[in-house]
């Protein structure tokens, strides 16, 4: 009886033992099951989370690349229209510089037209008597200053004196015949010869007669007048009293001129070859027809 009793305990513990494992692995695979969701789940969030990151940063480098999509656009703007202003000055530049070139152009024209319009011409007759006194002039100041070429320099202006104002020639021209061009270039000459001798004989006008010394003294003047504008030389001005004292003094003047022949050229003296009456005459003439 014992030994049943034994039996039937051992055999109630074994079961025993065996219900505890089998409760025992139950609750251990609920464990399990329930870290398995609980791990499934914190996966579903990690992925969820990483996926709304990437949403996120998918969106931020959309946003990003519309932001820098419009900077480049206004990037792009920009130079645009800092080349068209670029271009607009360039060309407003350009444009500027021609109306230079074209200015530049018209008044080098016009300066050229008037540099045309103001050059001298010369009549044949001109050149003779010119090309004449400028030889005499460059022999008065080439020359020395002595006795001797002092009464030559006194026969010189004598004989412009009588070109002048007496109808004389140099090389068969009178004055009357030169142009005015002609006539303005001769009397600056004839003041440059009166100049170059006053220089070397100061008051030599003085020493050349006592009764014309005074009119060779007005000659000079109206000579120097003329020489800066044509328009103030005139005969008439020399006045009858000094004309005719010249031609009073003509015997005394032929010695002085005849000394001047290897410095004036070929001279015609109405005022050695005519009689007094003659060349008042022509005198009188002169001042009626101006």
């Amino acid at each position: 009886m014992k030994k049943e009793n034994l039996i039937v305990i051992l055999c109630g513990v074994i079961f025993l033992a065996i219900g505890l494992v089998i409760t025992f692995n139950i609750l251990e695979n609920r464990e399990y099951k329930s870290n398995d969701i609980s791990a499934s789940i914190s996966d579903n969030k990690t992925s969820n989370k990483v996926t709304n990151n990437t949403v996120s940063n998918e969106e931020n480098k959309v946003s990003e690349d519309n932001t820098v999509s419009d900077e480049m656009k206004e990037f792009k703007d920009t130079i645009k229209d800092n080349t068209t202003i670029n271009k607009d000055k360039v060309n407003e530049e350009i444009n500027k510089k021609k109306e230079q070139v074209i200015d530049n152009s018209n008044k080098n024209s016009i300066s050229t037209s008037n540099k045309d319009s103001n050059i001298i011409t010369y009549s044949a007759n001109d050149e003779k008597v010119i090309n004449s006194l400028n030889e005499t002039l460059n022999k008065v100041k080439s020359n020395v200053s002595d006795s001797n070429f002092l009464d030559s320099a006194k026969g010189i202006f004598i004989s412009v004196v009588d070109f002048l104002f007496y109808d004389g020639s140099i090389n068969g021209v009178t004055f009357d015949e030169l142009t005015d061009n002609g006539k303005k270039k001769v009397l600056e000459i004839a003041s440059s010869i009166d100049s170059a001798i006053e220089n070397k004989f100061p008051g030599y006008k003085d020493a050349i007669s006592a009764k014309a010394s005074n009119a060779f003294n007005k000659a000079s003047e109206i000579i120097k007048d003329g020489a800066k504008d044509l328009n103030d030389f005139a005969r008439e001005k020399l006045g009858e009293d000094n004309y005719q004292s010249i031609i009073d003094a003509k015997d005394e003047l032929i010695y002085y001129t005849k000394n001047a022949i290897n410095f004036i050229g070929d001279v015609s003296s109405s005022l050695w070859s005519s009689a007094k009456d003659k060349l008042n005459n022509w005198y009188q003439n002169f001042k009626n027809n101006n």
